[in-house]
């Protein structure tokens, strides 16, 4: 009985360690589809190089036992409270186990051979609060463009219209539009996705760019409709207003035929 159950446990053993070799092999990605998988999806915000921009660092050495698995649990779920979004698409996004495995694989690749980034200088005390009408400048829409296509398209579309990041291409209410575009980019939207890309709060544009794009991020917004023309103007149609004066114009002719009609007889016979 005692010769059954130790063979019953390695048994046991050997198949969770089968199991967890084949879940390891399953998980494994390319590192060349993912290097390209990454410049579109990541580069944005972690930098082409994996060096950090306005998302976390990820060339260095991870520390844990199964760090695929936590690269991936990341990738696919985003991290809450934070601007890391959910790229899988059971969770909404754009990617598919397999290109997040992919992903997953050319990250740790990486490593920790990216280029050391100098850090910023820490200031002795910390900088004021900008003023939006202050301190952006009028912007460009046309320089926006390039801005917007190296920034902003990856997350809100190619045209605005979308992607794990908020629709743009609409039209926007408020008294001061510009100016509300202007902060919200510069600064971000707190619990959101939407990080600060101003270089006053910590991301990569300075001030002109931000009102540059918000500049183009207007020129998005749904075509109006052009006004009628003389010949588009429709001709009335007659309806159920038109209809009942139409009736009623026909009784009063009818009522006014028989007035006369009863005056002409009236007059007959008084001749007779």
């Amino acid at each position: 009985m005692k010769l059954f159950k130790g063979f019953a446990f390695v048994l046991l053993l050997l198949i969770t360690t089968l199991t967890l070799f084949a879940s390891a092999s399953a998980q494994g990605g390319n590192v060349e589809r993912g290097k390209t998988l990454y410049l579109q999806n990541c580069a944005v915000c972690h930098g082409e190089r994996a060096q950090g921009r306005v998302g976390a660092t990820l060339a260095k050495d991870f520390p844990g036992i199964r760090v695929d698995v936590l690269l991936k649990e990341i990738t696919a779920n985003g991290v809450a409270g934070s601007v890391m979004p959910a790229w899988a698409k059971s969770k909404g996004g754009p990617l598919s186990d397999a290109e997040i495995d992919d992903i997953v694989a050319f990250i740790r690749s990486l490593g920790n051979i990216a280029p050391t980034v100098p850090p910023a200088p820490v200031p002795t005390r910390a900088p004021a609060v900008p003023s939006p009408v202050a301190t952006f400048p009028a912007g460009d829409a046309k320089r926006g463009v390039q801005v917007y296509n190296e920034n902003c398209a990856m997350c809100h579309g190619a045209n605005g219209e979308g992607r794990i990041g908020a629709t743009l291409d609409k039209d926007w209410a408020g008294i001061n539009v510009t100016t509300f575009l202007n902060t919200t980019i510069a600064r971000g939207v707190g619990g959101s996705r939407m990080p600060a890309w101003s270089q006053a709060y910590g991301g990569p544009l300075t001030n002109q760019q931000v009102s540059d794009v918000a500049a183009y991020v207007l020129t998005l917004k749904r075509g109006v409709q052009p006004a009628p023309t003389t010949t588009d103007v429709a001709v009335p149609q007659g309806g159920v207003v038109s209809g009942t004066l139409l009736l009623l114009c026909f009784g009063l002719l009818v009522l006014l035929g028989a007035v006369v009609l009863a005056f002409g007889l009236a007059g007959s016979r008084g001749k007779t």
